[in-house]
């Protein structure tokens, strides 16, 4: 018997935030990536820029109810303002979302703050959201 695997909250978000920043008209988020991972260089920073990684800080676990994760939006850029703008961007995305099946609500947690990756030297910025989500399985 094969038991059913919750889908990870931080996909959910990558699923949710692909499309909704795809259809932005601001020029900041031309050709962002959203993804879990990063690059697996010797500094381990994006492939590509702009770059936005979703992932997980932590969570509780009520599955298969309701599951709140916190969310760590990182987004890397040409600039730390434009990283900054495209963290904003998706962190109000998901806050503002409504949807019906699969994310119930989004609070923001903190950011966006700006900076510079101590790996790669690219500006970065980084938010955090709480999101609350029916966690629909995996078979």
């Amino acid at each position: 018997m094969t038991l059913p695997v919750p889908v990870d909250v931080a996909e959910l978000v990558v699923r949710m935030l692909r499309p909704l920043l795809a259809a932005r008209p601001e020029l900041e988020v031309a050709g962002a990536k959203v993804s879990t991972e990063t690059g697996h260089g010797p500094q381990g920073g994006p492939p590509s820029l702009p770059w936005l990684l979703v992932a997980e800080d932590g969570h509780t676990w009520t599955w298969p109810a309701v599951e709140r994760a916190v969310i760590r939006l990182t987004c890397w850029h040409r600039s730390e303002h434009t990283a900054k703008a495209v963290a904003g961007l998706a962190l109000a995305l998901l806050c503002d979302h409504h949807d019906a099946g699969v994310l119930i609500t989004a609070e923001p947690v903190a950011g966006p703050v700006a900076g510079l990756d101590p790996h790669t030297d690219q500006p970065l910025a980084t938010a955090a959201v709480a999101v609350y989500a029916r966690t629909p399985t995996r078979r």
